[in-house]
């Protein structure tokens, strides 16, 4: 016969209880621990924001062009070549951007673009070297500029050049050096109503950008075409 187990003196229910006591307090801790893991590391949470863009039609096929955000219309009015939307709010994250010709012959497949939270992007549509139709998408950077001067970025968006365009201030600095198709300078700042002057590396057509066109405290994107060294053009984008 089993005995019952019986409490004989205050020593002894005193050790008990504060094995009890222990042993619970190790338990919270560690539950405590997992639920904070849990939490850190918890795959479901997702950081949710948003980003700011605006699109340009910069491909010189003369069609106008519509443009979609997950298949929402992106831009009230369809964009002729050199015209730009305003700033549109969106949600960030990996974004379908896509584009539909008026003549309803120039559709694309969804191109997958991501956007940061508080970014702000300009996303350009141009002709490839092959001739095909692709998005590219930039950062803007619309942080403060001195009231006196202009703050410029440069992008080549003409595929015509192998050898690139070269940007200096007249009689002066030279900004870029051969700058390759899709892509984009640093940012600069130039004395507000400073000429710039830009030619396809190895030609001796040099063009100029009028510095009436360039006021202070005001950032511009600056975005090449054309198909030879005399008709390139640049298409300038004030974006505050």
């Amino acid at each position: 016969m089993i005995k019952p187990f019986l409490f004989t003196n205050e020593t002894n229910l005193m050790k008990i209880y504060t094995y009890l006591s222990k042993s619970l307090i190790l338990f919270t801790s560690f539950a405590a621990i997992g639920l904070s893991s849990c939490k850190k590391h918890d795959p479901d949470i997702v950081v949710k924001g948003e980003a700011k863009v605006k699109v340009v039609n910069a491909s010189q096929a003369d069609v106008h062009q519509d443009f979609y955000l997950d298949n929402e219309k992106l831009t009230p009015v369809a964009l002729a070549f050199g015209e730009t939307s305003d700033y549109v709010k969106i949600p960030s994250g990996n974004r379908n951007v896509s584009y539909t010709g008026t003549d309803n012959m120039a559709t694309t497949s969804d191109t997958s673009l991501n956007f940061t939270p508080s970014i702000t992007y300009t996303t350009f549509l141009v002709s490839n070297k092959q001739g095909q139709l692709e998005l590219v998408s930039y950062e803007d950077n619309l942080s403060n500029t001195e009231s006196s001067k202009a703050k410029i970025k440069l992008i080549n968006l003409t595929p015509s050049f192998t050898t690139g365009i070269n940007v200096m201030v007249q009689g002066g600095t030279q900004f870029v050096n051969g700058l390759p198709f899709k892509e984009a300078s640093n940012y600069f700042t130039v004395d507000a109503g400073m000429n710039l002057r830009y030619n396809v590396v190895g030609s001796g057509t040099i063009k100029t950008i009028e510095g009436t066109a360039l006021a202070g405290g005001k950032i511009y994107t600056i975005w090449f075409s054309g198909t030879t060294a005399a008709t390139v053009e640049a298409h300038i984008i004030t974006d505050n």
